[in-house]
């Protein structure tokens, strides 16, 4: 598993972020959308998380370091599914599709905010597949391969079970810390469609991370042919 310039990446990320924002800024007709600078904002947490925890980690080992690395874990499982939750934000087309037909068509806000939001999208997923990404490499060093990608397979169930939570029971991440009804919410959660929604959405956060770890691992050759003459 090849370790990667973390430096770089969260200065393209951060990039990818704002320059995000500045073509929502310059689309936006109505204030609706700006719920999505929150989502992002919310996204960029559990990867803040899994950077702290991946720059602790690289240190002399000690008590404290090994503590602090699995507080940082948890913190960063908690706020994950943030990240790929704005895929959801699709919805609101949906909610809001009467605006955009004009003459029985779709009109162009409809598009322009259709690729905003999915500007927005992509830069959640990118984030969180840069978080598990870097908290994979320390799995990896401590637990190996095998139980590692086993661990990756649980957060990506445990991610779809998170934006279920959030998206159809409308809790926030630190509502499992501050939320007194949080047991009763998690009991009336699990049921078949429930479960099924959580291995879909699993199956879709495992496949885009898969991708990222592949495009930077490599699947093919480094060698290149040469033609002779």
């Amino acid at each position: 598993m090849k370790t990667i310039n973390h430096w770089v990446l969260q200065l393209l990320l951060a990039l990818l972020s704002l320059s995000t924002i500045g073509i929502y800024l310059f689309f936006k007709n109505q204030t609706y959308f700006e719920f999505l600078n929150w989502n992002l904002f919310l996204a960029w947490i559990p990867n803040l998380f899994a950077w702290l925890a991946y720059l602790l980690h690289s240190r002399r080992p000690s008590v404290v370091v090994h503590l602090f690395t699995f507080i940082f874990g948890l913190a960063w499982l908690l706020f994950l599914p943030n990240a790929p939750y704005i895929i959801t934000d699709f919805i609101h087309l949906t909610l809001l599709k009467d605006l955009y037909i004009t003459k029985k068509a779709w009109n162009m806000s409809f598009w322009n905010d259709f690729f905003t939001i999915f500007l927005y999208a992509w830069n959640g997923l990118l984030l969180g597949c840069s978080s598990m990404y870097m908290i994979h490499l320390i799995l990896m060093k401590y637990w190996g391969r095998i139980l590692s990608w086993f661990l990756m397979i649980v957060t990506s169930l445990l991610s779809g079970y998170g934006i279920l939570l959030g998206r159809e029971y409308r809790l926030n991440s630190w509502d499992a810390l501050l939320s007194l009804d949080i047991v009763d919410t998690l009991q009336k959660s699990i049921h078949k469609e429930a479960i099924i929604f959580c291995v879909l959405v699993g199956f879709v956060i495992l496949a885009m991370y898969t991708t990222f770890y592949l495009l930077i691992n490599g699947i093919g050759s480094s060698k290149v042919a040469v033609s002779k003459r």
